[in-house]
């Protein structure tokens, strides 16, 4: 399958449009740091061991640090038959709020 890039700083705007699922698959350390609103924690390589379950009826996007790791976690999702945008440029280059756990 195939998957869609997008500016990082677009990811807000499309989550809300395409009713998604944010998901950060930078390790639970960085994304306890701070991370995207609504967005959930599933690292890169629980993707690739395929430790996952998210629906597939839905539009997954992902994000990374720098868009490495998302480009890779698109990659896997998009053929495992998820509808896939992938965020390029990673957290590095988002403007908007952010999040962090206490």
């Amino acid at each position: 399958m195939r998957f869609r890039n997008i500016n990082i700083r677009n990811i807000m705007n499309e989550a809300l449009n395409n009713e998604g699922i944010i998901v950060d698959v930078r390790e639970k350390e960085d994304f306890a740091k701070g991370h995207i609103p609504m967005a959930i924690n599933l690292p890169l390589s629980d993707i690739e061991d395929g430790k996952f379950a998210l629906p597939k009826n839905k539009v997954i996007l992902v994000y990374c640090e720098n868009g490495g790791g998302s480009m890779m976690a698109a990659r896997v999702l998009s053929n495992n038959g998820y509808n896939v945008i992938n965020a390029v440029g990673g957290i590095n280059n988002y403007r908007g709020a952010m999040t962090r756990k206490k």
